[in-house]
């Protein structure tokens, strides 16, 4: 069984905000100073996702954590992180928060891109990313 780490302190420097947007955003990238296969075992990214009030029944949100060794081209990450927020009940989406690991073979640079389904509603609030050492 994995054990995860328990500290689980935020480094001022490793926290990002977006404002949430049926264009898409892509959170600020975060430098983890490695090469390909480096120890970033007991690194958690964290995504905190507000309750969207304003999105459309059925429509989601999804947030995908992707890499890059440049800083300039982004690709998801394999195996891939995801994770969604859907509205329903005519009062947008819940608030959201999870934890994960970084896969092993994650590259240097790591941001989250967050998209949306078609016509999704007029909303607003802002997508919270934070390293977790």
């Amino acid at each position: 069984m994995a054990q995860l780490h328990s500290r689980r302190n935020k480094d001022a420097n490793f926290i990002a905000t977006a404002v949430l947007a049926q264009a898409g955003v892509n959170s600020t990238g975060f430098d983890l100073e490695q090469v390909q296969g480096g120890l970033i075992e007991g690194i958690q990214l964290e995504v905190a996702v507000p309750a969207v009030a304003g999105i459309s029944d059925t429509k989601v949100l999804t947030f995908t954590l992707q890499d890059s060794a440049d800083n300039s081209n982004w690709a998801a990450v394999d195996p891939s992180v995801t994770t969604t927020v859907t509205g329903a009940g005519g009062t947008g989406t819940p608030a959201k928060t999870v934890e994960f690991p970084l896969p092993p073979n994650t590259r240097r640079y790591i941001r989250i891109a967050q998209t949306a389904t078609a016509t999704s509603g007029t909303f607003t609030g802002s997508v919270t990313v934070s390293l977790l050492f």
